[in-house]
């Protein structure tokens, strides 16, 4: 039998336990062949017994029969299979079967890594946060600046127009001039609002979902690596 197959086994016949506690119990056999290293192999297997017997054991101590088992911090032992699941004492100190050892540096290793993943990500955060918001205040600003100038030019080259009207009834020459004016703001003024329109329909939405792609990309990323 080699090592795979006695765990292979034990795994099959702890079928009917939780599969954490079965995990546990496994991961244990697994640690104490992977100490023995490959040359001790059968070795181990003798020193075991039959994945049977060690089976029995481990149902034992979750079962917590009293009288021919002991469960210390040593490992697990019972007297009906003491000379065939003897273990090193030096294996058993550095290596003692905890069924719960193995959640709890699970646990631990989640919550390091939890820490890690808000500590590096809340400054890329900020920075993604920062730059998607300067971005936003720019273009923002521009098209603010193109309707400000455009409503400008119009209303006031309007007035200008309607004023030189007015004009011509007193002084010709000075009316035409203005009026003349006038026209030049509105269409100005109209090239402007066409500018703002342009922006509207062509600029803005690919900058926006291009804004949002990266986020996604980021996040996405960020998130297989956690």
């Amino acid at each position: 039998m080699t090592r795979e197959e006695f765990l292979d086994r034990l795994a099959y016949l702890l079928q009917d336990i939780s599969p954490e506690e079965r995990d546990d119990a496994i991961g244990y056999y697994a640690d104490y062949f992977e100490e023995a290293g490959p040359e001790r192999e059968q070795q181990v297997i003798e020193e075991l017994g039959s994945p049977e017997k060690v089976a029995v054991m481990i149902r034992d101590s979750l079962k917590g029969t009293t009288g021919e088992h002991e469960y210390t911090e040593q490992g697990y032992h019972n007297q009906r299979y003491d000379e065939n699941t003897k273990m090193p004492e030096k294996a058993k100190e550095r290596s003692g079967f905890h069924f719960k050892g193995n959640r709890d540096r699970n646990l631990v290793l989640i919550i390091m890594l939890i820490i890690g993943a808000v500590v590096l990500g809340l400054p890329m955060i900020g920075v993604v946060g920062g730059t998607a918001v300067g971005i936003f205040g720019v273009f923002f600003g521009i098209v603010s600046a193109v309707a400000g100038v455009s409503v400008g030019l119009l209303a006031g080259g309007f007035g200008m127009f309607a004023a030189g009207i007015v004009k011509m009834f007193t002084h010709l020459p000075a009316g035409l001039m203005m009026s003349g004016g006038g026209l030049i703001m509105m269409a100005v003024g109209l090239l402007f609002c066409i500018l703002f329109v342009w922006i509207l329909v062509k600029v803005i939405p690919p900058c926006i979902r291009g804004i949002v792609n990266l986020f996604q990309r980021i996040f996405h990323k960020g998130g297989e690596k956690i």
